[in-house]
């Protein structure tokens, strides 16, 4: 492998694939793979929509940007992060510097035709919603990736997608 960097970040709008796809990169290139989402709900010993509930958003950003911050010095990794990790300029600046990210573009017309909005504290009221996050996150995630992939459709087999992913990242990795 010849990267510099040993942090691949993987950036997306939530339900894009960031976690599957990210966990078969982590196996794929022996790296360890950690999902923000599921660190933070560890930590916190809630669910992320419960951190919403309780806590607001404000202090749920505040949590993803430690352990954003703390994953990051962890050698050899991949995270998945959360969707609006690239929120708050620090973490963007922090991503760029410390890794190499991986922005996965998947209409959001797409992804709410099949996501369960259950666990999903922004979109539970109306998952249309994804369709404004996306409008709003679009050029953030844009400026913050080092590769894009367009993940316009899974295929039928998850590690079919994969294949496409690795081809679109391998030579950044």
């Amino acid at each position: 492998m010849n990267n510099v960097k040993s942090t691949i970040f993987v950036i997306g709008l939530p339900g894009s694939g960031k976690t599957d796809l990210s966990k078969l990169l982590a196996e794929h290139i022996n790296y360890t793979f950690f999902d923000m989402d599921k660190v933070i709900e560890d930590r916190e010993q809630k669910t992320i929509s419960k951190i919403f509930e309780d806590s607001g958003e404000e202090y749920f950003r505040e949590v993803e940007s430690n352990i954003l911050e703390e994953l990051s010095n962890i050698k050899n990794t991949v995270i998945s992060t959360g969707g609006g990790s690239v929120l708050k300029e620090k973490n963007r600046v922090l991503m760029r510097e410390r890794g190499i990210v991986i922005f996965i573009d998947r209409p959001a017309e797409l992804i709410v035709k099949n996501i369960n909005v259950s666990k999903r504290p922004l979109l539970v009221q109306d998952k249309n919603k994804l369709i404004k996050l996306s409008e709003e996150r679009d050029d953030l995630y844009r400026e913050c990736a080092s590769v894009i992939f367009n993940h316009n459709n899974w295929d039928n087999d998850v590690k079919e997608t994969f294949k496409k992913f690795y081809e679109c990242v391998g030579s950044y990795i």
